[in-house]
């Protein structure tokens, strides 16, 4: 923080250095961040400085590129159950970071105002390690190719920012801002596994104090020029001279709109066009042609608003608010070609089976398998048929197996403790082989499916109350590769 000091006190005292408008600015400053995003370690928040060198590109808009470092250390005291080549997500750690960056960043309102709003887009490249804090050696990981190699990486980011500016004078601005980086994988030679486990994104909150510097002359470059339509209107009429408060060719005196936003195209009585009836005027409407259909559904910069980024805005969007990256039709709904309940353009197994249980990937859900499923089968005393509820359960599980060829089966029948150990038995055996018979007819190769009868054994409840003995007559398919 002590550099960030000294940047403060040299713009302050080169306010009174540089004379004239501001093309070019210079700053610096500090504040917080945080590394996130993954699923094996955990950073604690840690404070950040920056440098500033920046170009005003427009009246609203400038170009800026940024210098940090970042220290993040890992925090000990999580539970050592993941594991990563030589790390283990507990092992003491420092994430170290330099980060060169660029953002092209707009002004929300006129520039004319001392307090306003930012937002901002660019990237720039992330250079990081992870090293052992105790022997500064950077720890190694599994590369791409299986080979071990540095857990380090020359990474480009994307990132964006939202920010509150403000200029006390023309010269000195302050900028609070959050930014977030996204690190792009590029460059990154590390194994899936690896890569899915790290943090990808940066969160950070700065404050900058920035000196504006440039020339004079420069600064009639970044007015738009359509408020001269008015000497066009009037080209008889003689010229006046005398205060023009907003800017817009027209002077006070003549002025019925003293408060017109700069760049807007005015009418001969200086007040704004808005040749759509959006609410934002000719000069300013990026979309100047808007229907009225659009019912004022606008964003800031005169175009039809669509929430869902799908190519349709809202007002012709039969389906607006659909989850971001479906494939849509042509009223704007997403598209399910297998109906499994997971859109197209979001689902990595676009063919799956109809009915057939998926994760929210959209590909087959595996997990059913990681535990054994329970057929609580009402059988008659002696009875060893399936009936027709468990048949329709079986079915759905055969069409599964019929697609997933590496599982096999252990088919387990149980009985209660009622009658003798050997009839029980037998029983429990009738009872097994029964169900595999059924998934055999259905389709499911033999060799996959092994039947045992357990008889009177494993008992999962009371045998001394009729709802225990059903819940241990039962039939448990076991998964296995």
């Amino acid at each position: 923080m002590r550099a960030v000091l000294i940047i403060v006190v040299l713009l302050v005292s080169l306010s009174s250095v540089f004379a004239g408008d501001y093309r070019y600015f210079i700053g610096g400053g500090g504040g917080m961040a945080t590394l996130g995003g993954g699923d094996f370690f955990s950073y604690d928040r840690e404070s950040v400085y920056a440098f500033t060198l920046g170009h005003r590109l427009a009246d609203r808009w400038w170009f800026e590129v940024d210098y940090s470092h970042y220290r993040f250390t890992n925090d000990i005291t999580a539970d050592s159950t993941g594991v990563i080549g030589s790390l283990v997500n507990n092992s003491p750690l420092e994430f170290s970071a330099t980060r060169l960056g660029g953002t092209f960043t707009r002004l929300l309102f006129s520039s004319s105002r001392r307090l306003n709003l930012t937002v901002g887009v660019g990237g720039g490249l992330m250079v990081w390690k992870a090293v052992d804090p105790a022997s500064s050696t950077t720890y190694t990981v599994p590369g791409d190719h299986k080979e071990t190699t540095d857990f380090a990486a020359s990474e480009p980011f994307l990132n964006g920012t939202i920010g509150l500016l403000v200029q006390p004078t023309s010269r000195l601005s302050l900028h609070f801002g959050g930014r977030m980086d996204y690190f792009t994988g590029a460059g990154a030679e590390f194994e899936s596994a690896v890569n899915d486990a790290r943090d990808r994104w940066l969160f950070g909150g700065i404050a900058r104090l920035a000196f504006h510097f440039g020339s004079t002359q420069d600064r009639q470059d970044w007015k738009l020029q359509p408020g001269t339509q008015q000497a066009q209107e009037d080209a008889t009429a003689p010229r006046r001279t005398g205060r023009d408060s907003d800017g817009d060719d027209v002077p006070d005196e003549l002025d019925r709109c003293l408060n017109t936003p700069r760049g807007a195209i005015v009418d001969s009585k200086g007040c704004p066009r808005d040749s759509d009836n959006d609410g934002v005027p000719d000069g300013l409407d990026d979309c100047p042609g808007t229907s009225a259909a659009a019912g004022g559904k606008v964003d800031i910069h005169g175009c039809p608003v669509d929430s869902d980024f799908d190519g349709f805005a809202d007002y012709l969007d039969a389906c607006p608010f659909n989850v971001v990256g479906a494939d849509v039709d042509s009223v704007g709904c997403p598209l399910d070609s297998d109906g499994d309940g997971v859109p197209d353009g979001l689902d990595d197994c676009p063919y799956s089976l109809v009915g057939v249980p998926v994760d929210k990937y959209g590909c087959i859900d595996l997990a059913m398998f990681s535990q054994p499923m329970v057929l609580n089968i009402p059988y008659a005393p002696g009875a060893f048929e399936v009936d027709p509820y468990t048949m329709e359960k079986l079915k759905r599980l055969v069409g599964l197996l019929t697609y997933v060829k590496d599982i096999r089966l252990d088919v387990n029948g149980y009985t209660d403790n009622i009658g003798t150990p050997a009839g029980n038995k037998a029983i429990s055996e009738r009872r097994a082989n029964r169900v595999r018979d059924y998934m055999i007819a259905m389709g499911v190769e033999p060799e996959r499916i092994k039947a045992f009868g357990r008889g009177e054994s494993n008992f999962i409840s009371s045998n001394d109350t009729a709802d225990g003995r059903a819940k241990n007559r039962r039939i448990e398919i076991v998964f296995y590769k």
